[in-house]
């Protein structure tokens, strides 16, 4: 009996609001005096603003951000495109480089050739070694071109390579003074000293008997007049540090101008022009018009002195 009165009075209770909220809702309208659908549309917005501002303060950013990873893809698709364009101007830059560099080449081998002949020179282009171990080079002139053991060679500046050690009838093996474990007697100023090769180093010893003065980093050492195999004044390389002289002796390390792993051309100077009869005062004549040709000439080339 208790328990049914409550639910008796819930719905009286509940027609009562609808009516006055009918009755309320009614009155809004006329005080207003907008019709139903306008009142709607003003409930509508009402309750409908809050919901699009939400959503515009959430929706914006990821369209924005849409938008920046399209134009990111795009400029992307742009970046991929000039990079494919550097690289092909990059590759014709390289083809052009080269080509300047083989046409110096040849225009530089037809210079020396040209005036080889006049001078007792022979050009000859590097075209291998004889072991992946050994300096030595090989070249691809030989006794037919004039050349002959014993014979200085020297790069297109002027600069000493080493000599001529083995020859046949269309090459010859030429090692190099770094390589070579005959002193070469050079001079320094005016001090006389001998230039010796070291084992597994591209650097020489200098060694000055009777040294006088010091030897200065940056001085050039140069072919010596009483040299045997090299005519004199021939630029060897240069003293890479300080030394005095000791109590008779000095010793000091030169570094060499030509480096003979990136030779591409050298020159055979034929030199001397009559070992035979050679003299001192011949010996300061750096390079001779006649080519040495025969081997008996070429075998009486003396060791450095």
């Amino acid at each position: 009996m208790l328990d049914n009165e409550p639910r008796g009075r819930i719905l009286p209770t509940l027609i009562s609001l609808i009516v006055v909220g009918v009755l309320l809702m009614t009155f809004d309208v006329r005080v207003q005096g907008q019709g139903v659908v306008g009142v709607m549309r003003t409930g509508t917005q009402t309750l409908v603003a809050p919901l699009q501002k939400a959503a515009a303060v959430v929706v914006n950013p990821v369209a924005d951000m849409v938008r920046s990873l399209t134009n990111v893809a795009s400029l992307q698709e742009e970046n991929r495109v000039l990079r494919a364009q550097i690289a092909e101007q990059q590759a014709a830059l390289i083809g052009v480089q080269d080509d300047l560099a083989r046409l110096e080449f040849l225009e530089q081998l037809y210079d020396l050739e040209t005036a080889g002949d006049e001078l007792g020179r022979t050009v000859a282009l590097v075209i291998g070694r004889p072991g992946a171990f050994d300096s030595a080079l090989i070249i691809n002139k030989g006794t037919a071109d004039g050349v002959a053991v014993g014979q200085p060679v020297v790069d297109t500046n002027g600069y000493v390579v080493g000599t001529v050690k083995d020859v046949t009838g269309g090459s010859a093996t030429i090692v190099p003074i770094t390589g070579d474990r005959q002193a070469v007697t050079v001079i320094v100023g005016e001090q006389i000293g001998t230039l010796v090769s070291q084992v597994a180093s591209s650097e020489m010893r200098l060694e000055v008997l009777d040294a006088r003065e010091p030897i200065l980093a940056g001085d050039r050492v140069l072919t010596s007049a009483v040299s045997a195999s090299f005519p004199a004044g021939l630029p060897i390389g240069e003293v890479i540090g300080d030394s005095a002289p000791g109590i008779d002796t000095l010793t000091t390390f030169v570094s060499p101008f030509v480096n003979p792993d990136i030779l591409r051309l050298v020159v055979v100077l034929a030199w001397p022009p009559d070992p035979v009869s050679i003299t001192a005062d011949d010996r300061v004549i750096p390079v001779d018009t006649s080519t040495t040709t025969t081997v008996a000439s070429s075998s009486t080339t003396a060791e450095e002195g």
